[in-house]
């Protein structure tokens, strides 16, 4: 109830964004065994591509519109601003392996025009590999682990090749005519899939609570309720996220002024847009910017 009669007021109303954005600066691997219940706080995006290898116990995956169970031997391919949540809810013990890897960190073997052409042929996706596709993919990553802890010269080169041999294993399973099972999801419910639709298409229009529930016919409390049972976010929170992910992109692959990124992503104004990115950030659009691109940070205000 709150939550609408604030959200008329965007200037006013801001979400806890923090863990909305998971950074990375060019890779990540990391292994985790973990003997207890652990969900997010909120769904959330990366800036990078992200590789996830269940290895043991399960683990719920909330991808778009769709609930994945994931068991041993299952693994997820994401590309950059994909918008996701994992969650314990069958079993708390799990384990797994997850790479984060942006494009500028294969460049220390393969020239830009390679890189595009090796990841473009990724697209996100859960797989259900065999056994031994399974063994194949597990080796890659503790290869891969191993070969970042090292030091000296090579070791970049290392990490990178063995990071080669992940791609190219997943690009050849994706190429073939035998392909690995794609894990069939649990659809989300029906009333909860129309609103995330709705979200992603006008997410630059002044929408609210109040909307959101009229549109699927509930009242706003049971829908507040569905809508965090299936995306383990508020209905704000996605909707910032959402937002959030959007001007990310525009800051990087864009000289847009930020007057007009935050018309196109649905803030009010420049400073409504700052306000929230610091919140989520740490840092202003202007100082992301010219961070992440110092070249074409001073081309545009």
């Amino acid at each position: 109830m709150q939550e609408n009669r604030l959200y008329n007021r965007r200037e006013v109303l801001e979400p806890m964004l923090h863990t909305s954005f998971a950074p990375y600066e060019d890779f990540l691997v990391e292994y985790v065994r973990n003997p207890e219940r652990n969900d997010m706080k909120v769904q959330h995006y990366h800036d990078t591509y992200e590789f996830y290898l269940q290895m043991a116990g399960e683990r719920t995956l909330i991808l778009n519109d769709i609930c994945y169970t994931l068991r041993p031997g299952d693994l997820y391919i994401l590309k950059p601003f994909e918008i996701h949540y994992t969650e314990s809810r069958g079993s708390e013990y799990y384990e797994r392996y997850v790479i984060n890897l942006s494009t500028s960190f294969l460049r220390i073997l393969l020239t830009e025009g390679e890189t595009r052409l090796l990841l473009d042929k990724l697209e996100s996706c859960v797989l259900h590999l065999s056994p031994e596709q399974a063994g194949e993919a597990l080796d890659c990553f503790r290869k891969t682990e191993r070969y970042h802890k090292r030091t000296g010269f090579l070791a970049g080169k290392l990490v990178c090749s063995s990071i080669l041999q992940l791609l190219l294993f997943l690009t050849e399973l994706t190429e073939k005519a035998a392909l690995p099972d794609i894990l069939e999801g649990k659809s989300i419910q029906p009333e909860i899939v129309t609103v995330i639709h709705y979200i992603n298409r006008h997410y630059q229009e002044n929408l609210s609570l109040e909307e959101a529930a009229e549109l699927v016919h509930m009242s706003r409390y049971h829908f507040c309720r569905l809508f965090h049972e299936a995306t383990g976010a508020t209905f704000l929170e996605y909707l910032y996220n959402v937002r959030l992910a959007k001007v990310h992109q525009f800051l990087l692959t864009t000289t847009l002024p930020l007057s007009d990124i935050a018309a196109k992503c649905g803030f009010a104004s420049t400073a409504h847009l700052s306000r929230v990115f610091r919140a989520a950030y740490g840092m202003s659009p202007r100082s992301f910017r010219k961070t992440a691109l110092p070249g074409q940070a001073s081309k545009k205000p």
